[in-house]
């Protein structure tokens, strides 16, 4: 590349990282912190001794609730200020992205990939989430770039060739300690260099990054294998998919339906057209990258369900990067192909509403929850988990207090309760207020709800939150 050349994409990086930025750090504070938000926020800020003890049970590895920990020293505890890494991570993702798709397809395909991954409404609400599947995405999209650079060593001085295995590792590495499910990727890497023609040289030197890897992430892999144990032993919480399912991801993916056929006919026509030289092809790369998790976790989900969109987050990029170079496999004149980008450009564009909230409002639950208390009250949570999005609608300076937040809502009647316990009640209280955050998880013969049928009445039950379920009761 001429040093002209390297400016403008340079320059170009540039402008898409900031684009993305702008965009993603706009509308942080528009949702309520909800689902796994105030898991991530309360763990984060507890002490090293009790993160860590929590930990050796969760399902995820450790950066993340690190670098939260830190950034949270530094920010109010506001939504808005809490998701900005997460905003950051997803921003940062359209550098490899462009890049990966300028090596494979030309400036146009980096452009066109990282445009779509930019109005992509599925990528933009995780953005806005305190969750660590950004940062998964960023270091995955990072990993494949690194492993395309890694075929292009004979191109680079000699001096410069280790750097390319240091960076792959350093992104594989990055992604397992994000996510488990970075292991996922370092197994998609190592198919892609036995099966893609265009990175069967550096066979040897994926293998040798794997193995570094792991050496990387010892400090966690036996937690890997624990939980992994557990999954197989004890299922998850995740309900089998239906057969509609894939289509339903790759809907979350295009924004819109006719956007999602719009595309998968893209893919599908330039895939018929180049079907002689499709495994050497460019597309290749994202093919598998996007369709085998896809696919692969679909029917693995049959005999252990995973199969929901967080999972999948990480396959997304490559989604973006295949369409992008499906628009460039095209025949016929780079007008055409230069039409058929803006095209998909401009329909995820119009799709995109950022400034839409995702409907989940835990205040309300607690505003309803607090209407409903006449005389000694008590309320209780299931699943207990909830308690966490309970507390932080209640009081964000719960999450601060040296007490545990639990004592404290059990000193104001606000109980946990698992399915197969009994409900904590004495003769003297006089209401009841069930909060049933998906109660069937844990409860699923519903003992809690059947013990306040007979000693209490019914008398009011509305839907506060999002499939949240409130119901008073009070003393016959």
């Amino acid at each position: 590349m001429t040093p002209r050349k390297h400016a403008y994409s340079g320059w170009l990086i540039t402008a898409l990282v900031l684009v993305n930025l702008a965009l993603k750090l706009a509308w942080t504070g528009v949702n309520e912190l909800a689902g796994d938000e105030p898991f991530t926020v309360y763990w984060s800020l507890r002490p090293w001794s009790e993160l860590f003890s929590m930990l050796r049970t969760e399902n995820n590895p450790p950066l993340y609730f690190l670098l939260m920990h830190g950034w949270m020293k530094l920010v109010p505890l506001d939504p808005a200020w809490l998701r900005v890494p997460s905003a950051l991570f997803s921003a940062l993702t359209v550098w490899p992205l462009f890049l990966l798709g300028r090596r494979l397809g030309g400036t146009l395909a980096g452009l066109t990939a990282a445009l779509l991954f930019t109005f992509s409404q599925h990528s933009y609400a995780f953005a806005h989430e305190v969750r660590a599947y950004p940062l998964l995405v960023l270091s995955c999209t990072w990993a494949v770039w690194q492993l395309v650079r890694l075929a292009d060593d004979h191109r680079r001085h000699p001096s410069q060739r280790p750097r390319s295995i240091v960076w792959l590792v350093a992104a594989n590495a990055l992604a397992t300690w994000a996510h488990y499910f970075g292991w996922l990727m370092v197994g998609l890497e190592i198919f892609l260099v036995f099966v893609v023609p265009l990175l069967r040289t550096v066979r040897v030197k994926m293998l040798a990054a794997a193995m570094l890897t792991a050496v990387c992430s010892l400090p966690i892999l036996g937690i890997l294998f624990a939980r992994a144990g557990h999954s197989l032993g004890q299922g998850t919480w995740v309900g089998p998919p239906g057969w509609e399912e894939p289509y339903n991801m790759l809907l979350r993916w295009s924004n819109a339906p006719v956007v999602t056929v719009a595309l998968l006919l893209l893919i599908t026509g330039a895939a018929v057209y180049r079907r002689k030289r499709l495994r050497s092809s460019a597309m290749a790369i994202p093919l598998y990258w996007a369709l085998l998790p896809l696919a692969g976790m679909f029917l693995v989900s049959f005999l252990i369900p995973i199969y929901i969109d967080r999972y999948l987050l990480f396959a997304s990029a490559g989604y973006y990067l295949l369409v992008a170079l499906a628009a460039q496999a095209l025949p016929g004149s780079k007008y055409l192909r230069l039409g058929v980008s803006a095209v998909c450009v401009v329909a995820m564009a119009a799709t995109f509403t950022p400034w839409k909230g995702n409907g989940l409002h835990p205040s309300r639950v607690v505003a309803q929850a607090s209407a409903w208390r006449n005389g000694p009250t008590v309320v209780l949570i299931q699943p207990p988990w909830y308690n966490l999005t309970y507390a932080w609608a209640k009081d964000p300076q719960l999450f601060r207090s040296a007490a545990p937040f639990e004592l404290t809502l059990r000193e104001q009647g606000i109980l946990p309760v698992q399915g197969d316990l009994a409900v904590p009640l004495d003769s003297a209280v006089h209401t009841v207020v069930h909060i049933d955050a998906w109660a069937a998880l844990t409860d699923p013969r519903g003992l809690v709800l059947r013990t306040l049928r007979t000693q209490f009445n019914l008398v009011d039950s509305v839907e506060a939150d999002k499939k949240v379920y409130l119901r008073r009761f009070t003393r016959r």
